[in-house]
């Protein structure tokens, strides 16, 4: 299959992330608020065309602790239901749909895109993210910038190696006050070739 063909065949992996006008994205509970409509409507959208969901241990344990006992909607419903593949060294039996990735997670990234239909999402950002960007994997990265000037914690990018600059997409401005940002890596090794097999 031709290379152009190769890449318009794999699956998009898209990070989604609440993050304060300080970069925090650790404890998102100045989030809550803001949860309306338009945000329901944008992560149902979002889940309806993804196939599974990419997550970090932490990220793994926050989510499958909370969303199993949440009131049925449709976001929460394809929450709970949608296959979800975990980069742990630590845990080893999963719940919630989800399985443990082993070995190379690079490599079972690339085949995840390639025989996906759908999209990947991904939720959080940390530490898995260093091979992931490294390795041209991430296609975009989707922020919902939140009006609240929370700095503490966790913030966006802080384990990103060097500064990979990105390349705004799309850019859409909801009632309650979030901005939602879209970008993409602009620079970035081709995930055509599979990382193992790349020179």
């Amino acid at each position: 299959m031709p290379e152009e063909d190769v890449a318009s065949a794999m699956s998009k992996l898209i990070e989604v992330n609440h993050v304060s006008l300080g970069g925090e994205i650790g404890s998102v509970d100045w989030a809550f608020p803001y949860l309306d409509d338009q945000h329901e409507q944008y992560v149902t959208g979002m889940l309806s065309e993804a196939d599974a969901l990419l997550l970090g241990r932490r990220t793994y344990e926050g989510l499958s602790a909370a969303y199993p006992a949440m009131p049925s909607s449709p976001f929460v419903d394809r929450m709970n239901a949608i296959p979800k593949y975990v980069a742990t060294r630590t845990l080893r039996d999963l719940g919630w749909n989800a399985q443990r990735i082993d070995g190379d997670v690079v490599s079972f990234v690339w085949d995840l895109k390639r025989h996906s239909k759908g999209n990947i999402v991904k939720y959080g950002n940390g530490q898995l993210d260093v091979p992931l960007m490294q390795n041209g994997l991430i296609d975009e990265f989707h922020l919902l910038l939140t009006p609240v000037a929370a700095g503490g914690g966790q913030h966006l990018f802080e384990q990103t190696l060097g500064a990979p600059p990105l390349s705004l997409l799309r850019l859409e401005q909801f009632r309650s006050g979030v901005v939602l940002l879209v970008y993409a890596p602009n620079t970035v090794e081709s995930s055509e070739t599979k990382p193992n097999e790349a020179s």
